[in-house]
């Protein structure tokens, strides 16, 4: 390679000077935009070859991109600059000229090394950013890598419908907006964990979640009408034997309208053309002050809870909230179990016996005692269940000895799926609104102390959501069901009648306070 002043004349006269173009900042340009190129060409390629693509691989386009629009501005800012200078009379920045000579082997080589390596360099910076990117939206980087903070998170996930969903398709969704949006998040998060300063439990709900519309419902269809579904709940009472006793349910799940039917039932608050408002006081959304509805029509009714009125001034900062599927199906993928619905489900499904006495409370109270750490419930619920068959049932450790060692280890796995201490996450932190049983749920709303200015009630019919078809020993067969009023609820073990918008939650809190 060689320099020169000036380009030659045509035919031999006095050379003229470079063209104005001929300048550093115009030639960087001019560099970025060849980088921008080549750079977006091998990502290009390696999308196409890769086994599996990042969702956000847009993201990784707009380096090189901005490299490209970067070039573009100061390659003609550089022609005007330099044009200005020439016309004020002075010198050119960049007086010489860089010559190349591909009929000389050392410029070839020059050449031809400088175009490998850098092909080579974006090749590794593609690559690398493909694993990277790839890693970073994996379920195990979203719950391993802060391993001591997501262990209760990603525990519970990975029990639940949800489990085969990853977690950036709920908590981000598609779009390079809110992956940046979220990495912005996580650098705050990621200084919490590094000081020690992030919350025990983790606060819920996340205040600055997508709209489900934009997550949920990518695969969720909200306006699809469901209509009805039955439903049996199986529940262990507290006698000797944990007898059992079943409610089967005929769910009104309904939805938007149909050609044919008229919409209906729970999803009546997602119908497209019904708009459901409410203001809560609390963060967790659990009391819920102010309802507003909006029906098809336009006509619209707003009604106040009766004994958490607001006032002026805290209607004016409260954020009103439109009910999406989130205010009710709250813990779709992270749900930790009671204490009673996991020995429900474990009595049920035959792995925790019957065979010992009254195993449904025992196994309840061992879950449900204050343990500082996972081990000391590991040794304290072996302990709780031993020292009272010891005092009470001397011959279950002689007769019933295997029987309650392997009791002992399931409730020791249903303690480490659902409880974690050293979090202080557990089922007693984290509401359900689905059901009214252990926490408010729809009751935070459908209750009889909210009241519209005409003292009109949200709703006052229980079946309008659910209707009881039959309670017992067996509902198998049912032989008569009134399809429009269902039967009276029996509480199971006491055969006694419920009242509606009679709160569950005086007694049922979900742990051993019930016994």
């Amino acid at each position: 390679m060689g320099t020169q002043e000036h380009e030659p004349a045509a035919g031999g006269g006095t050379p003229r000077p470079p063209s104005a173009v001929y300048n550093w900042l115009s030639m960087v340009g001019v560099a970025l935009v060849v980088i921008g190129i080549v750079g977006s060409a091998v990502l290009a390629i390696s999308t196409a070859v890769m086994p599996s693509t990042p969702q956000y691989v847009g993201i990784l386009f707009l380096p090189p991109v901005a490299l490209i629009v970067l070039g573009i501005i100061l390659f003609p800012l550089g022609y005007l600059l330099e044009k200005r200078r020439r016309s004020h009379g002075e010198a050119g920045r960049m007086p010489m000229q860089i010559l190349i000579d591909f009929t000389l082997a050392r410029h070839r080589v020059i050449l031809l090394t400088t175009l490998v390596v850098g092909v080579l360099a974006f090749t590794v910076f593609a690559m690398g950013s493909f694993q990277a990117f790839t890693a970073m939206e994996t379920n195990a980087f979203c719950g391993q890598v802060c391993h001591s903070v997501m262990a209760p998170e990603y525990t519970a996930y990975q029990h639940t419908p949800h489990a085969r969903v990853r977690c950036v398709e709920c908590h981000i969704g598609s779009g390079v907006g809110w992956y940046v949006h979220a990495k912005v998040s996580g650098v705050r998060r990621l200084t919490a964990l590094i000081s020690g300063t992030y919350a025990r439990p983790i606060p819920a709900p996340i205040t600055d979640m997508r709209s489900a519309k934009e997550t949920c419902e990518e695969c969720h269809w909200s306006s699809r009408f469901v209509g009805y579904k039955e439903k049996v709940l199986t529940y262990y009472t507290k006698g000797e034997d944990s007898p059992e006793t079943k409610l089967r349910l005929l769910i009104k799940i309904g939805g938007a309208d149909s050609p044919f039917i008229k919409g209906f039932g729970i999803h009546y608050h997602m119908q497209g053309a019904n708009k459901v408002e409410y203001i809560a006081r609390d963060r967790q959304r659990q009391e819920i002050a102010w309802v507003k509805v909006t029906r098809r029509d336009g006509s619209s009714t707003e009604f106040n809870h009766q004994d958490l009125g607001l006032s002026e001034e805290e209607r004016s900062k409260l954020p009103v909230r439109r009910v999406e599927c989130l205010d009710c199906h709250n813990r779709p993928a992270h749900e930790f179990k009671s204490p009673v619905d996991a020995v429900d489900g474990a009595l049920a499904a035959g792995t925790l016996s019957r065979a010992l006495p009254y195993i449904k409370v025992r196994a309840v109270k061992a879950l449900d005692s204050n343990y500082d750490t996972t081990d000391a419930a590991m040794a304290g619920i072996a302990d709780s269940l031993t020292e009272y068959y010891k005092e009470n049932y001397p011959d279950v450790l002689t007769k019933q000895a295997d029987l309650l060692k392997r009791t002992t280890a399931q409730l020791q796995a249903i303690y480490k799926t659902n409880f974690f201490p050293e979090m202080k996450a557990k089922w007693s932190a984290y509401p359900k609104n689905i059901g009214h049983r252990d926490w408010p749920g729809c009751f935070r709303c459908h209750t009889d102390k909210m009241l519209s200015a005409k003292g009109e009630k949200v709703f006052t019919d229980c079946t309008k959501c659910h209707l009881v078809l039959a309670q017992g020993k067996s509902v198998e067969r049912v032989s008569t069901v009134n399809y429009t009023r269902g039967q009276a609820f029996n509480h199971p073990g006491y055969d006694e009648q419920i009242k509606e918008y009679t709160k569950c939650i005086d007694c049922h809190t979900g742990g051993a306070d019930l016994y």
